[in-house]
């Protein structure tokens, strides 16, 4: 009954680290100060290319937490340094991606930075001089860039949330993009459902302990 109790109490420790330890990051893509660029389609299908792309910020990484500049092949305003990340998307064909650098993160040359699809629902609206898009999927990071926060190359990404504004000289589709916003974040054990587990253990060790101090 002892060795019970502490293998019980043992597994209830690690749960508890586990729960502490393991934390989502989160990988969030936008317009930055890129401005206006590139033209969203809305009719039968609805897609966007050339989309402005300027910044990425990162938290709860292991590593290098921040906001970086992501370049590109995009020209953007003087302001910005003259070049953008691009991000294009599909609704027909279910695909998204950008394609950039991020120097600061030793990324120097454009590389597919991240792509996915649009599994999650997508939803899009326009008038005369406006339109939006929102959707959500799945996607996958360029190796280099896990590599530059200090995650593994094989980690996975649970969600994907994509939102985009844009509008027109009163004439309708197509449409310029203004706003832009990616956000990503890891597939990780729920820290609060592995604490609970351990927590339950825990008090599983402590009966145990009573019942077998009352039997001794």
């Amino acid at each position: 009954m002892k060795n019970l109790v502490k293998s019980v109490l043992a597994v209830a420790i690690f749960a508890l680290a586990a729960g502490s330890a393991n934390a989502a990051t989160i990988i969030d893509f936008g317009t930055g100060s890129g401005g206006a660029g590139g033209t969203v389609t809305v009719g039968a299908n609805v897609t966007g290319s050339g989309i402005f792309i300027d910044t990425v910020t990162i938290l709860g990484a292991p590593v290098n937490d921040g906001v970086y500049n992501v370049d590109g092949t995009g020209v953007c305003p003087a302001g910005v340094g003259g070049s953008c990340g691009l991000l294009s998307f599909d609704r027909n064909a279910n695909t998204i991606s950008i394609v950039g650098s991020i120097p600061s993160l030793g990324i120097l040359a454009p590389i597919t930075l991240m792509s996915g699809d649009l599994s999650g629902g997508f939803t899009s609206g326009s008038s005369p001089t406006a339109a939006f898009v929102t959707a959500s999927g799945v996607d996958t990071k360029a190796s280099q860039l896990l590599t530059a926060i200090g995650l593994p190359t094989n980690t996975q990404f649970a969600y994907m949330a994509f939102q985009l504004s844009a509008n027109t000289q009163a004439t309708g589709s197509p449409y310029t993009a203004t706003s832009t916003d990616i956000q990503n974040v890891s597939a990780v054990p729920e820290p609060g459902s592995i604490m609970l587990f351990g927590t339950g253990l825990i008090g599983l060790a402590r009966s145990l302990r009573r019942r077998y101090s009352n039997n001794a």
